[in-house]
């Protein structure tokens, strides 16, 4: 669960449509942010760099083929 301190920096989504895809291991991710695996519900962040999904760290070797879903989406802060 993502957690904050700060409603003035943290925002209700305009994009309800990104939240609703579900990315496969391999995939390029279209956004930074911090994605849930849906096989242990452990949280990850996705930067701006990252070129593919990578397999769920807590997941590994426990043989569990998991996929991800965006639950926080990072964006520059406006000038």
């Amino acid at each position: 669960m993502a957690v904050y301190n700060n409603s003035k920096t943290v925002k209700k989504t305009e994009y309800p449509d990104k939240f609703g895809k579900i990315w496969k291991v391999g995939q390029k991710p279209e956004y930074p942010g911090i994605y849930e695996c849906k096989a242990c519900f452990y949280e990850d962040v996705i930067n701006r760099e990252c070129e593919k999904f990578p397999p769920c760290s807590n997941c590994t070797g426990k043989g569990k083929a998991n996929t991800w879903q965006l639950l926080v989406l990072a964006q520059d802060a406006p000038s």
